[in-house]
C-alpha cells in the first residue's frame, strides 16, 4: 500500500505557486493529502490530490491557533496518516502539536525562514519558545537553507539533527516555465513596457512579493526617490494585510510617476523580462524563490545580506548585495547598476541563469523530495 502523507501550508498560495506540481508528483510515489486554510480568493489547487481545509491564520492569535490545532486533531484522528510535513511558521505550530498529540509517526517541519531574528523583547522570546516547541514535536526538521540552519543552531532552538536538501530552498525552479527565450513572454513584456511608458533607454528595477513591512519597502522608496528620472520600479504583490508597509511609504508608491504597482499576478514572468534588476531589500527571507526565479529569466540581482539571499547571489557574478535596513548602500547599488553598461549587466544576468540551473532545477529537486520521503518513510 501506498503510505499516506499529509502536506501542510497556512494558506493554498504556497501550493498554487511555490510547490505547484510538488504534490502531484510526489503523489504518483505516496498517497499524498494537502492541508490548507480555506481560500477566499477562490484559487484552485490543481494537483489531482485530495485537499482539506482547516482554517490557519498568520500572526500571533492564541485562540484561533487553539481551534485550528482542534481541527487538525479530529482530522488527523479521522484520516490517520503515516506522516506530516508542515511548511511555513503558523502550520508548523498547529501541524506538528497536533500530530505529536496523535502520535502521527512521521512529523516533518521544514522552516521556510525564520522570523524571531528580526523581532526584540517579548516577542522574540515568544517566538523562539514557539519555534523551540514546534521542533520539539518534530521527528525530522528541515531548514530551506543553510543560514536558516545556521541560525537554529546559534539560537538554540532545537538539538535534534537538521538536514537541508539539496543546496537549499522547497521548490527549485522550472526552467522550461521560467525561460527568458519564450517569444510569448517577450511580446508581452513589449507590451506592458509599453502601457506603462517607459522608454527603451530607461533601466527598469522590480520587486516581487507580498507588500510586507519586512520586505524592506521602506528602504526601497527611500533608495528610489534618489534615482534620476531613466529609473523605473515595477511592484507586484498584494497588500499583506498581516505586517503591512507603512502609508507614507505605500503614499509614495502610490503617487510616485515612475512606480508601477501590478498588484498580484498568477504569472510573473511578463514583469521579470519587462525590467533590467530584481530588488529585493527583504530583512529576513527563508531561501527567496523569487531571486532563483528572476535568476533563470536571466536577471541579475540586489538583494540584502541575508539568509537565503546571500545562498543565492554572489557579489559581482550575479548580483549585488546589500546590508539590511541602510537605503544608502541600497541606492548605492541601485545606481551602480543604473551606470553598469548593457553587456555588464548581461554577463550577470547569463550568471545568474547558469547557477540556477546547475543547483535548482525543479526536476532535480523532486527526485531530491522522493529520495527524502523514501528515508524518512523507510520504504
Amino acid at each position: 500500500m501506498r503510505k499516506k502523507i499529509f502536506i501542510v501550508a497556512t494558506v493554498p498560495e504556497t501550493f498554487t505557486s511555490i510547490l505547484k506540481g510538488q504534490p502531484r508528483f510526489l503523489n504518483s510515489l505516496h498517497n499524498v493529502e494537502i492541508v490548507t486554510s480555506p481560500d477566499s480568493k477562490s484559487r484552485i489547487i490543481d494537483e489531482g490530490v485530495k485537499v482539506h481545509r482547516i482554517p490557519m491564520v498568520r500572526g500571533i492569535n492564541p485562540l484561533r491557533d487553539l481551534l485550528s490545532i482542534l481541527q487538525m486533531i479530529r482530522l488527523l484522528a479521522r484520516e490517520r496518516p503515516l506522516a506530516v510535513h508542515s511548511y511555513t511558521p503558523k502550520a508548523g505550530l498547529v501541524t506538528m502539536v497536533a500530530a505529536w498529540l496523535c502520535r502521527v509517526p512521521v512529523r516533518i517541519h521544514t522552516f521556510t525562514g525564520l522570523i524571531f531574528p528580526t523581532q526584540t523583547g517579548f516577542k522574540k522570546k515568544l517566538l523562539i519558545c514557539i519555534d523551540r516547541l514546534i521542533c520539539g514535536c518534530a521527528t525530522r526538521i528541515v531548514p530551506e537553507g543553510e543560514g536558516v540552519k545556521k541560525d537554529l543552531m546559534a539560537y538554540n532552538i532545537t538539538r535534534k539533527k537538521l538536514c537541508v536538501i539539496g543546496y537549499g530552498n522547497i521548490a527549485g525552479v522550472d526552467l522550461s516555465f521560467f525561460n527568458p527565450s519564450n517569444s510569448l513572454i517577450s511580446e508581452s513584456s513589449d507590451s506592458l513596457r509599453s502601457h506603462l511608458k517607459i522608454s527603451a533607454d530607461s533601466v527598469v528595477y522590480c520587486f516581487v512579493g507580498r507588500l510586507n513591512k519586512d520586505k524592506g519597502l521602506k528602504e526601497l522608496a527611500q533608495a528610489f526617490s534618489a534615482l534620476p528620472i531613466n529609473a523605473h520600479l515595477i511592484i507586484v504583490g498584494d497588500m499583506d494585510d498581516s505586517a503591512p508597509i507603512d502609508h507614507v511609504t505605500m503614499s509614495f508608491f502610490e503617487s510616485h510617476p515612475r512606480v508601477h504597482l501590478l498588484g498580484f499576478q498568477q504569472d510573473i514572468r511578463t514583469a521579470l523580462t519587462c525590467s533590467d534588476i530584481l530588488v529585493l531589500p527583504s530583512y529576513r527571507e527563508g531561501f527567496p524563490n523569487v531571486v532563483l526565479q528572476a535568476g533563470a529569466m536571466g536577471l541579475p540581482c540586489i538583494v540584502t545580506d541575508i539568509n537565503g539571499c546571500n545562498e543565492i547571489i554572489q557579489p559581482g557574478l550575479n548580483g549585488w548585495l546589500v546590508p539590511p535596513r541602510d537605503h544608502h548602500c541600497l541606492a548605492s547599488a541601485m545606481f551602480e547598476a543604473l551606470n553598469s553598461p548593457p553587456e555588464i549587466l548581461l554577463r550577470m544576468g547569463d550568471s545568474a541563469r547558469h547557477l540556477v540551473i546547475k543547483r535548482f532545477d525543479r526536476k532535480d529537486h523532486l527526485l531530491r523530495m522522493a529520495d527524502f520521503y523514501k528515508d524518512e518513510l523507510n520504504v
